[in-house]
């Protein structure tokens, strides 16, 4: 067995109704809180006046900000600026990962100086110190896995070119993830399938990655096989909660494996296509590359490489949507069931297209020119990552 490092949050709690227990989370921090959440979700859930009416039995002292887009350096500037020297205990995010990710970065903002741009991947040339306040984080959709995540991302410009780029340490993975399948039961059919369809990503390409381990295949295994049994369910019944708990559990999962093996050439994608072109959700770019980035690994893998530990992976995630046992003689059957069930979910669950983002063939170029394929299990050429944009478009 080869070694590994893990990287998880401090405390997960997992299950229904967990939401109550929030305060004494909390309180083991203090009793003063920045309490971020998104503008709509958290009252969709209903949960919302309760939570407030916690904090205040508890007499828990909170400031409330409500996230209405993705995180920039420019947001998280101010919050830093106006609360860098006032009292705050912890950092209470409830939302989705928009508003997890406002409360990552913040936590670890309110404890350095200058600019978050300063320390963002590829942008800025200072390391995060790694200090930071406490952060507890509580997801309202099942999808970024931001919840069991070290790095936030940021988007910005840089000159005149958009950018989102992460900061990223070990210890700004949160204190505590409290996942609470309960407050997802409103999600809108859209956002259950672009978060869904996220965390699906993320699971598989951490299983494929030329940088899993056998701890992070394992509960991406474990992952992938809830997401194939109850994203269908969740999607075409929000009030399904066995669904909704599995699609829970996976997305968690996925945060793990993301954050302790890395990704592949889906978000090598995303991430550049949601830096040039803003407003265009995250999950949904993953979801239009899913489909075409599936075909070209397993064309390539087939062609060349047939002995790749890759194609025994998308073999057994075969067999899961098959519910058949894995059997190494049936490659290509549970190849083909991989393909035709993503081709079959574009359909089921709308996923859009590239080109319905206003994105056009002639931009394929300065895609392609930024798209990273860092842990694909492949090596593909810049013609085969182009048929990826042909799939998706």
């Amino acid at each position: 067995m080869s070694g590994f490092n893990l990287v998880v949050p401090s405390k997960i709690i997992f299950g229904e109704g967990k939401i109550h227990t929030l305060n004494k989370y909390i309180l083991e921090y203090g009793d003063n809180i920045l309490f971020l959440c998104g503008k709509t979700s958290l009252k969709a859930s209903g949960m919302y006046d309760k939570i407030i009416e916690n904090f205040e039995s508890d007499n828990i002292s909170y400031e409330i900000h409500s996230i209405k887009e993705e995180p920039s350096v420019e947001v998280i500037d101010n919050l830093a600026s106006e609360y860098r020297n006032k009292r705050v205990d912890a950092i209470v995010s409830i939302g989705g990962g928009s508003v997890i990710d406002t409360g990552k970065a913040l936590s670890s903002m309110l404890k350095e100086d200058g600019s978050i741009k300063d320390f963002l991947e590829g942008v800025g040339t200072r390391t995060p110190s790694g200090k930071k306040i406490p952060f507890i984080a509580v997801p309202t959709t099942s999808g970024t896995g931001s919840e069991a995540t070290k790095n936030a991302v940021i988007k910005g410009m840089d000159g005149e070119v958009r950018f989102k780029k992460s900061i990223r340490h070990d210890n700004l993975m949160p204190n505590v993830a409290l996942v609470d399948p309960v407050l997802t039961l409103n999600c809108p059919k859209n956002v259950t399938m672009q978060s869904g369809i996220d965390a699906f990503c993320q699971l598989l390409e951490a299983y494929i990655c030329t940088n899993s381990n056998t701890f992070t295949d394992m509960l991406a295994e474990k992952g992938l096989k809830r997401m194939c049994e109850s994203l269908l369910g969740a999607y075409n019944n929000g009030e399904d909660l066995d669904s909704r708990n599995d699609v829970a559990y996976a997305s968690l999962l996925s945060g793990i494996c993301m954050a302790n093996a890395g990704l592949t050439t889906i978000h090598g994608f995303a991430g550049v296509i949601g830096g040039f072109y803003d407003n265009i959700p995250h999950g949904a770019i993953c979801a239009s590359l899913l489909h075409g980035a599936t075909v070209v690994n397993l064309q390539k893998i087939k062609d060349f490489e047939p002995n790749n530990p890759a194609a025994y992976k998308y073999a057994k995630i075969g067999a899961f949507l098959m519910d058949a046992n894995y059997s190494p003689d049936r490659h290509e059957v549970f190849f083909r069931a991989v393909v035709d069930t993503l081709k079959s979910w574009n359909e089921e669950m709308n996923i859009p297209r590239l080109s319905d983002f206003g994105i056009e063939e002639d931009d394929f170029w300065k895609i392609l020119e930024e798209a990273k394929q860092r842990y694909n299990p492949v090596k593909l050429s810049n013609s085969e990552m182009e048929k990826i944009l042909e799939y998706s478009y």
